[in-house]
């Protein structure tokens, strides 16, 4: 009896362990989009308020609007930062037009890939010409997960267009 307890309770810790490595396993890789393995970072879960930052940087490299997860690279100062905006197929329809050299500010999640570089999951962007690009809500839930309507945002703040349910944003 006594060594069928044993096993029990081995076989119930062996399934704890393996349950507590699921948050881990679904924080690694891109999720729904993904960027070949390189930044181990999960477009969703990644997403840690206790890291949320606002910065202004310049534009290093353009979007590509063919990668997935379309990523716009940043320098911060010294820093080259990999800003993150989303998948492919929720942006298709965004003028992401940004050109090397132009200014823009962000705010989000920052986290440090696998591959040892800075990545800042995006909460908005506010584009050179002020207008605002919404893409997570304030608790860091995406556009593209549904539950809030992302919108393009003006320069007073107020809102220009609002989204469509779909998350959608005016251009």
């Amino acid at each position: 009896m006594s060594g069928t307890r044993h096993f029990f309770f081995l076989i119930v810790a062996v399934g704890v362990v393996l349950m507590l490595q699921r948050p881990a396993e679904a924080f690694w890789g891109f999720g729904s989009g993904n960027d070949g393995g390189t930044s181990g970072l999960d477009l969703v879960q990644g997403y840690d308020r206790n890291t949320v930052i606002t910065v202004t940087g310049r534009v290093a490299a353009p979007v590509d609007p063919e990668l997935d997860p379309v990523t716009v690279v940043v320098a911060v100062g010294a820093e080259r930062v990999i800003v993150v905006l989303g998948p492919r197929w929720y942006l298709q329809d965004d003028s992401l037009d940004w050109k090397s050299g132009d200014s823009i500010t962000m705010r989000g999640s920052k986290a440090q890939g696998k591959d040892g570089r800075s990545y800042l999951l995006a909460q908005w962007v506010s584009s050179p010409s002020g207008a605002q690009l919404l893409l997570r809500n304030e608790n860091g839930r995406p556009g593209w997960a549904g539950g809030f309507k992302g919108g393009q945002q003006g320069t007073a703040g107020q809102q220009q267009r609002g989204g469509t349910g779909s998350g959608r944003r005016g251009r």
